[in-house]
């Protein structure tokens, strides 16, 4: 017995272990080569990503900044400014300078006269001691010198400044028959912390820097900036990504614990291979869950567990490539007041919101559908109809149905509402990314019609949008270039025999379209931000005005962009100051959507106009949900009737019992009331005879310019 056990082993260690363990050594062998082999390739060829996404980058920075300085070097008005015979300095530090700057972060702006000599400069603070003015026309001149004489000189390089990396821009100026002769536009943007910060931004690297191209210490990652002449004038350095260390670091430990393991038990004893056998399999499948989970996180959203923008892109790409057969639907979801409530209950409210509109977009949809979160309050759903368009706009009602009930967020009822956005493949795009622009499109098309609903994509959606941005920028053009006027309609005592004031009426009239109506360019002024500045423009004139006839109110209306926007009263009160007008002379006109928003800060901001002196008027008074009460909490001077009562005056008595109703509700309150759009003397009896104060309208004068009001006051001819 204990010669057959010892044969046994003999054979067990001879036949089974040995081999085993030889097996076991060369594996391990090779597992550690094949990994540190896969582990320099990929980091390598990781590094040479990275190495062409800084080049693609800096190529399309410098894109931008020709771009941005061609657009200035072609300028009329600077080829105007720069032909005249004393250079008007505050409007080239306004317009090109500071332009530049605030715009683009150009730091140093030089134009270069055709005589080689600085005509303009423009240095960011701080920077006019480095003296880089020398240095950066020296270059610029050389680079004059070898353009070629048939075509416009437009170059952007690296350069090394005052011992700075640096992105020099040159660009001829005018359309010069030899640009070696022409104005040179001259502009310098650093290689500094805050570029790099954009640079690492747009090529998602991490801890990108400059260092002295003579750093002995040994670098992550470094890309040498080079000139035009191959020369370097810098050095990039960054935490390059590693994705064969990762592996290394999660596969290598792995590894070597089951060859470990393994080792051990046939070292012990064979018939413990089939429990190492089977811990290695739960330690693979340890692995797989791992990796299953992590992919789940790639590719789903962390609050919801939706697909999240990734994952929406693949599926919307593969049932693309299907939308010959079966109809796709894109539908894009925003919510209407999410701010609000993330303001009124705080962002744990927010995310809890968030989580319930997922909880309830699920049900609404098939299980070939997809519901994702793109992020913030933004939903997108890939549809696919069964049979007709009609179960698209059946969803899209269920979907505003579902998201229009209240949520109770931390034991309160909040209200939110959807505006959705749809595009449908084949017959809008077959592109992801037209898909996505085009339900887009038709999103800003339901939040412009009032929100709360869906709009389907139409091509007429695409050309409004083009238009619109045409005409912000011939509005930016028209303000600029002082295109724009400043009306005035004449605000009557109640017989018509006296004007009380002057309300102050914007006008355009464009040198192709003509006249331009203000309910089509004052929606984009305020889509773009420029109803601010035009606001503003608006007051001066106004104030002007108001210092050449002190006996008379002069209206002027406020946005409620305008209204909201930072450090409103203070602006508004220094305009009024140094225009030397009597602030208590200006009305400020606002309507009920200013103050629906917050109307606490509303009130804030009305009390602080009335402690400047101003005086405020509700305008359109009745078109609104609660104007009776905003009458109660703010404190106004006057109501406005809006002008669709007075003009159904002639059509029914209901009108005329709402404008007696008005009348007695604002007198008893002490304000004053003003009927706007008077067309009729009928009307203006009714008026008369329901007590209001003022009347406003064609019946009396249309809006005036400014040089007409003389003629208007001293004739008492008020039929415009």
């Amino acid at each position: 017995m204990i010669k057959i056990t010892n044969s046994f082993r003999s054979h067990f260690i001879r036949e089974i272990l040995l081999p085993l363990v030889a097996v076991l050594v060369i594996t391990f062998i090779a597992a550690s080569a094949t990994l540190s082999w896969a582990t320099v390739k990929n980091n390598q060829d990781a590094l040479k990503v990275q190495h062409g996404i800084i080049h693609a980058s800096l190529l399309q920075s410098a894109e931008e900044m020709r771009q941005q300085q061609q657009s200035l070097a072609q300028w009329r008005l600077l080829i105007e400014h720069l032909q005249a015979a004393s250079l008007d300095v505050p409007w080239m530090d306004e317009n090109i300078g500071g332009w530049l700057s605030q715009m683009f972060n150009h730091q140093l702006v030089y134009i270069l006269s055709a005589g080689q000599q600085i005509r303009y400069r423009w240095e960011r603070p701080g920077m006019a001691a480095n003296g880089y003015a020398d240095e950066v026309v020296e270059n610029a001149r050389r680079w004059q010198a070898d353009a070629p004489a048939i075509q416009p000189l437009q170059r952007v390089a690296l350069i090394r400044l005052g011992g700075r990396p640096a992105m020099l821009a040159v660009s001829s100026i005018g359309a010069s028959s030899d640009p070696r002769n022409a104005d040179l536009l001259i502009s310098v943007r650093f290689i500094d912390a805050d570029y790099l910060q954009a640079l690492s931004e747009r090529s998602h690297l991490q801890g990108l820097r400059i260092i002295e191209d003579g750093n002995p210490l040994p670098l992550p990652a470094r890309y040498t900036l080079r000139n035009l002449q191959g020369q370097a004038v810098g050095v990039l350095s960054w935490q390059p990504d590693k994705p064969g260390s990762r592996m290394l670091r999660f596969i290598g430990p792995v590894v070597l614990v089951v060859v470990i393991i393994i080792t051990i038990i046939c070292i012990v004893m064979i018939r413990r291979l089939w429990l190492s056998s089977l811990r290695l399999s739960s330690t693979l499948l340890q692995l797989s869950a791992s990796e299953a989970q992590a992919q789940h996180i790639a590719f789903h959203d962390v609050l919801t567990g939706l697909p999240n923008r990734a994952l929406v892109e693949n599926r919307l790409n593969h049932s693309l490539l299907a939308a010959q057969k079966q109809s796709v639907a894109l539908l894009l979801l925003d919510l209407d007041r999410f701010k609000n409530v993330n303001d009124t209950f705080g962002h744990h409210a927010g995310d809890s919101l968030i989580v319930e509109v997922a909880n309830r977009l699920l049900p609404l949809v098939n299980n070939v559908d997809t519901v994702g979160r793109l992020g913030g309050d933004e939903f997108v759903i890939i549809y696919h109809p069964e049979k007709s368009a009609r179960s698209v706009a059946l969803l899209c009602q269920n979907i505003i149905d579902a998201l229009n009930r209240p949520f109770m967020l931390l034991g309160n009822e909040a209200w939110v509402g959807v505006s959705i956005g749809v595009a449908i493949a084949p017959q809008d795009a077959v592109d992801r990314q037209e898909m996505m622009r085009k339900a887009d499109i038709a999103l800003y098309e339901a939040k412009h019609q009032g929100r709360g609903q869906c709009c389907l994509f139409a091509a007429r959606m695409d050309e409004s949008i083009k238009t619109r941005q045409l005409m912000a920028s011939e509005l930016r053009q028209a303000l600029q270039q002082e295109k724009l006027q400043v009306y005035y309609q004449p605000l009557m005592n109640i017989d018509g025999s006296r004007v009380m004031g002057l309300e102050a009426l914007l006008r355009w009239h464009h040198p192709g379209k003509g006249f331009v109506p203000p309910a089509e360019f004052i929606p984009i002024a305020e889509e773009t931000g420029q109803i601010v500045q035009l606001g503003e423009w608006v007051l001066r004139e106004a104030c002007r005005v108001a210092r050449q006839w002190p006996q008379l109110s002069i209206a002027v209306n406020v946005s409620p962009i305008q209204f909201r926007s930072a450090g409103f009263v203070e602006r508004i009160s220094e305009i009024v100051r140094s225009e030397q007008a009597d602030s208590q002379q200006i009305e400020l006109e606002i309507t009920e959507g200013v103050l629906m928003d917050d109307t606490q800060e509303a009130k804030v901001i009305i009390d602080g106009l009335r402690a400047a002196g101003f005086r405020i008027a509700l305008d359109d008074f009745g078109t609104g949900y609660s104007s009776l009460n905003y009458l109660s909490h703010f404190p106004v001077d006057k109501i406005k009737i809006d002008r669709s009562f007075i003009q159904s005056l002639d059509s029914g008595e209901n009108a005329t019992a709402i404008i007696e109703s008005v009348v007695k509700l604002g007198h008893a309150m002490g304000l004053t009331v003003t009927a706007e759009g008077v067309e009729t003397s009928s009307q203006m009896s009714a008026l008369a005879e329901a007590g209001c104060n003022q009347l406003q309208g064609y019946l009396f004068s249309e809006a005036i310019p400014p040089d007409r009001i003389a003629s208007l006051l001293s004739s008492g001819d008020y039929s415009g």
